[in-house]
Order: structure tokens, then C-alpha cells, then sequence
């Protein structure tokens, strides 16, 4: 059945080729679809986990963007005070604190921007992960000195002993980080002290992370914080949760997108089996007069249609992976914040989902003209009659 099926899709190589293509743009639209989905739900997650705190303590504003800056490297207008940082650090649920001042300027050549990092001594406690794959810490809390991240020193070229310029000033590399796939990696991080004073900031925070020995008493330690004037906390798993939500909303539409797609794909299937059904019937019609069974002749005509379904989801599938770097690409420009990673992730569940559903739908498709194919009439094919 399958060799008869390939050589009637090779009899008409040209209207198969169409439909194939049809069929994997539609398939290939769709993987991508839920790769995108997928690997959006992992790299924010994996983002924020790496920020190493559950609680996020900023000045007055919105939230939840605020959270989406920090997570971006972006610069936050509203500050912390120092005082209002001891003060959390003192919370007997806390179990840790980290403070941090996020700065940005614009590069010498005027087309790009700088994202600087004020750290304090806790930063490696609450970020366990993070290694160096040269050097270390600072040799001080005062030291005019500062830690690359990985893709940042690849990129400028630069080694422990190295000096470069900070608002002016000439800072020293003390130490390059191993690539951790985050905002991180593009950051500059100089010690708090030194950067509240190059970017006169003094006794101002842009946030303080903070860790709790016990999560089920984040509610009312955050319901307690809300007391506190001029700051505003964020739960960092509810910013998870509301990107999630709005995400949901951005993979309807696109997957709605990609149904319409396939239908179309599929409307050229139906016709394209319709008209090979038609062809056939005198061919049909004398395998029926030979005593081949309906049931073997329905089998003929719709292992055609499985062959192009398959086809079409296997090439769709490739499609994905050969172009998931452009449509990752696309996306960052379209959406209004993307998380750092692989943002498209093409795994082996989402091809067998993608290749069941496509063919599945296919064989939807085959499935009248090839009931047409199986009823021919052998008298109309001995007389001729089409």
C-alpha cells in the first residue's frame, strides 16, 4: 500500500510538492507555536530563580514593572533608602538580604547602553550558582575595582588586570564570571559603595532582594511591609504567575493563527485527494472487479494522505529548528519583555504532539475521497464512464 502510494505521489509531483509545503508551513508555525510557549515558561522561571531572593522590596510604583526592569537591566527612577534596607534586614522572618543599585549609561560609540550593578557582600549568598571562571571577589566594599559577566568581558575582551572606564572613573577587573545564560552575563558589577558614589547615589537602593527562613509567612510579612511609606513589595512568584497569565493569552492567539493555518493546509489536502479520487475511479473500479475488498481500496487511497501529512510534519518540524533563531528574534522585537535563554525550545514531545495532530487532521481530511475511491463502480470503469 505504501510503494502504491508513493508512486501515485510521484505521478504528480508538482501538486503533491504544493501540498507538502502547505502542510509543513502550517506544521512548522505550530511547533514553533508551542516550542515558544514552552521555552518562554522555562527561561523566566530559570530568570527569576536566578535572582537567588523571593521577595523584592523597590520604591513606589508599579510592581510589576519594576520587576520586569530589574529582570531586563533596566533602570528603576524610584529608590530605596539605606535605613529603609536596615530595617528589613532586622524582620525576624528574614533570613537574608541583598542589596543592589542597577545603573545604565550609554556605551563611547553612542549605540548602545551599559547596564552597572552596585552589589553588597550578600550578593554570592543568596545566588549560589554564580562562579567565577576568573578571579574573584572585590578586595574590598570600597575597592575602585569591578566583576564582568561572562558574555560582557568576551565581548569587550577583557582580562583580570584590565582597567576600564566608569562615568569616568578607572576601575580595575578583579574578576569574570562563568556564563550563567541570564541578565547577568551583560552586567557590570561593581561594589555598592563605589557605585552610589560614581552615579551620586548616596544611601540610595534601587531594590533589596530578600530570602525568608519560611515562605508560608510571606503573606503577612508582605501585608506588614505594605505599612511601611514609599516602598512597594513584590512577590516574585506572583510576577511569574501574572506573565504566565499573559502569555496564555499571546499562545491563543498565535495558536488560533496556527489552526487557521492547517485548515487552509488541510482545505488543499481535501482538494487535492478529491481530484485524485476522481481520476482514480476507473483504475479503482477495475481493482473492484478483480474482487479487491472496499476496505483494501479505502486503505490505497488514504495511506496517500498519511504520506503527505507525514511528510509535511517531519519538514514543518525542521523548519522550526533550522528558523527558531529568527523567530526568536522576531519575538524579543514584538513582545514588551522577553526573558533572557532560549526562548523557542523545539523538544521531542512538542515534534510527536505537532506530527499526531497535523496527520491526525490529514487523515480527517483523506478520509471522504478516499471513501469516494473505494465505492467505484466496476460496470462504469469496464464501460469507460467516469
Amino acid at each position: 500500500m505504501i510503494r502504491w502510494a508513493l508512486q501515485a505521489a510521484a505521478f504528480h509531483r508538482l501538486r503533491s510538492a504544493l501540498s507538502v509545503t502547505a502542510i509543513a508551513l502550517a506544521s512548522a508555525l505550530l511547533t514553533s507555536t508551542l516550542a515558544f510557549h514552552q521555552g518562554y515558561a522555562e527561561s523566566l522561571k530559570r530568570d527569576i530563580s536566578a535572582m537567588g531572593y523571593q521577595i523584592l522590596v523597590t520604591g513606589k510604583g508599579c510592581p510589576h514593572e519594576a520587576a520586569t526592569l530589574i529582570l531586563r537591566g533596566g533602570t528603576i527612577p524610584m529608590y530605596v533608602l539605606q535605613e529603609v534596607a536596615d530595617h528589613l534586614a532586622r524582620q525576624p522572618e528574614v533570613l537574608d538580604t541583598t542589596r543592589f543599585l542597577m545603573q545604565s549609561a550609554n556605551m563611547p560609540d553612542g549605540k548602545s547602553v551599559q547596564v552597572y550593578v552596585g552589589i553588597d557582600e550578600q550578593f554570592l549568598r543568596l545566588k549560589p550558582g554564580v562562579t567565577f571562571q576568573r578571579g574573584g571577589w572585590f578586595s574590598s566594599p570600597s575597592a575602585p575595582e569591578v566583576i564582568l559577566g561572562y558574555n560582557v568581558a568576551e565581548y569587550r575582551r577583557l582580562n583580570i588586570g584590565d582597567t576600564v572606564r566608569v562615568q569616568g572613573a578607572a576601575l580595575t577587573v578583579h574578576g569574570i564570571l562563568d556564563k550563567l545564560g541570564t541578565q547577568d552575563d551583560g552586567t557590570f558589577f561593581l561594589p555598592l559603595a563605589v557605585s552610589q558614589g560614581l552615579f551620586e547615589k548616596r544611601d540610595r537602593l534601587t531594590g533589596v532582594g530578600i530570602r525568608l527562613k519560611d515562605m508560608s509567612q510571606a503573606a503577612a510579612f508582605i501585608e506588614r511591609l505594605y505599612e511601611t511609606p514609599s516602598i512597594q513589595v513584590v512577590r516574585l512568584s506572583a510576577v511569574q504567575e501574572a506573565m504566565l497569565r499573559i502569555l496564555d493569552g499571546v499562545h491563543s492567539l498565535l495558536l488560533a493563527f496556527a489552526g487557521l493555518c492547517l485548515l487552509v493546509a488541510l482545505a488543499g489536502v481535501f482538494n487535492v485527494s478529491l481530484i485524485a479520487a476522481h481520476e482514480r475511479r476507473p483504475e479503482m473500479g477495475v481493482l473492484r472487479a478483480m474482487g479487491c475488498p472496499k476496505l483494501r481500496l479505502f486503505g490505497l487511497a488514504w495511506c496517500e494522505t498519511f504520506l503527505l501529512g507525514m511528510a509535511g510534519a517531519l519538514l514543518g518540524s525542521l523548519l522550526a529548528v533550522v528558523l527558531k533563531g529568527a523567530v526568536a528574534l522576531a519575538l524579543r522585537t514584538w513582545l514588551p519583555f522577553v526573558p533572557s535563554g532560549d526562548l523557542i525550545t523545539v523538544t521531542p514531545g512538542i515534534v510527536l504532539i505537532n506530527g499526531a495532530v497535523v496527520v491526525s487532521l490529514c487523515l480527517l481530511a483523506g478520509s471522504f475521497p478516499a471513501f469516494k475511491s473505494a465505492q467505484a463502480s466496476p460496470i462504469e470503469s469496464i464501460r469507460g464512464v467516469s
